[in-house]
């Protein structure tokens, strides 16, 4: 059994070792919540004098959370600020902050999806972790680092989560409790690495929340919402963002199913029901064996983006529920760049359905795309990896009805 003091006389020594300000990833979960307490009570036990060096609580919204997940960590957040301010740092509150960061506009979720055309998410295609949770938290810690020369990154990792990830933290492993991040001028502690996961809960369980947090409602939560894992602060991308049990977007279609949105609603609340619906509809459209694949060219058609047409049909169901549930799915920034974008995708529309067209690029190569659109009349010209700005359209022409059932743009080579 392990001693969390041991845990909490370490991080006293490393918080008074230099002037390096923290910041400490806090996703709502056990393992940040565990350590962020455990940061809370170790500084608790400085001297208000030896308290001299900034703290940043910093927290990751990627505007497609689970709704029941933002309204927690929104609270808990309010609470650590007021706590830290009035408490913990109160002979100096501008030393302790409490941040939420946020996607860029073109990097979210909806934008791409919908605005864009990008394919649902899976496990080979994970185009959102980068855009909609590295960057924004490592470009508030780069900001740090800029105003204050370098930043160590404190995270609830550990082991125990899972062979991948003790695999990662052993490898970085240089013999210092402090290792060196891929951030210039950065560094990563992770004072629970070596607890597995009944310590996490005997200690939440055991020590109070120094913000009146309800460590006891947090395990109530977990029972209901989850059964194997959970969406931690993620960094780096060589980090698995999330565990086999969803607790995070709720739009998510890297899983076949979100099981905990699906515990969620067996627990008590069934109006998430429409959003598990659009979300197992969102993974059903993305998968290639949904489309419509002509046996002639069946071994070598690849897929691409939304058609046009599933892209409206997105937005629509999307605002019928956002309207049905009285909750903001989607901002109005997000929605209006949406709607320009899709304004200028559309330049390119062909009536009647789908058509097959051909381009010739320089070098001979060919390729045919089935699509409702003629991606050289689209601003951006360009269709998943390639670009089609020097190609030339030599032919268009309607194809079978039965590529109706297709969701996603269709292109293959044509033999020489």
């Amino acid at each position: 059994m392990f001693d969390y003091k041991d845990i909490l006389s370490e991080i006293k020594k490393i918080y008074l070792s230099n002037n390096i300000p923290w910041v400490i990833g806090f996703s709502g979960g056990k393992d940040s919540t565990a350590t962020l307490q455990m940061v809370f009570y170790a500084l608790s036990d400085l001297p208000k004098k030896k308290l001299n060096k900034e703290i940043h609580v910093l927290s990751n919204d990627t505007l497609v959370e689970n709704p029941v997940i933002v309204d927690y960590v929104n609270k808990q957040l309010e609470a650590i600020k007021t706590i830290g301010k009035t408490k913990l740092f109160s002979h100096n509150p501008e030393l302790f902050n409490v941040v939420k960061v946020t996607p860029k506009l073109e990097d979210t979720f909806w934008v791409n999806l919908i605005g864009k055309g990008y394919p649902s998410p899976n496990r080979w295609f994970r185009w959102c972790t980068e855009r909609i949770k590295i960057n924004p938290t490592s470009n508030y810690i780069l900001d740090t680092v800029s105003k204050k020369g370098k930043a160590i990154i404190v995270l609830g990792s550990r082991k125990a989560e899972s062979t991948n990830r003790a695999v990662s933290m052993n490898k970085y492993n240089n013999g210092n409790r402090l290792r060196k991040h891929k951030l210039p001028n950065s560094f990563v502690y992770t004072p629970i690495e070596d607890l597995n996961n009944n310590e996490v809960w005997s200690y939440l369980l055991q020590a109070p929340s120094p913000w009146n947090g309800t460590n006891r409602g947090l395990l109530k939560f977990y029972r209901n919402a989850c059964s194997g894992g959970e969406c931690p602060f993620v960094i780096e991308t060589g980090t698995q963002s999330c565990g086999s049990s969803r607790f995070g977007c709720w739009v998510c279609t890297v899983v076949e199913r979100d099981k905990s949105m699906e515990n969620l609603i067996d627990n008590g609340e069934e109006w998430m029901g429409d959003l598990l619906q659009f979300r197992n509809w969102l993974y059903k459209i993305r998968q290639q064996d949904n489309q419509y694949v002509p046996q002639n060219i069946e071994s070598k058609a690849k897929f691409g983006s939304f058609l046009l047409k599933t892209r409206r049909q997105i937005l629509n169901k999307l605002l019928g529920i956002q309207k049905n549930l009285a909750i903001k799915l989607i901002t109005d920034e997000e929605l209006y760049y949406v709607y320009k974008l899709l304004e200028s995708e559309s330049k390119g529309e062909v009536s009647g359905g789908l058509k097959k067209f051909t381009y010739k690029f320089p070098k001979r190569r060919t390729v045919s795309i089935i699509a409702d659109y003629d991606v050289l009349l689209t601003p951006r010209k360009r269709l998943g990896p390639m670009f089609f700005d020097k190609a030339k359209l030599i032919e268009s022409r309607k194809v079978s009805p039965d590529y109706s059932q297709s969701s996603r743009t269709m292109y293959y080579e044509v033999e020489k």
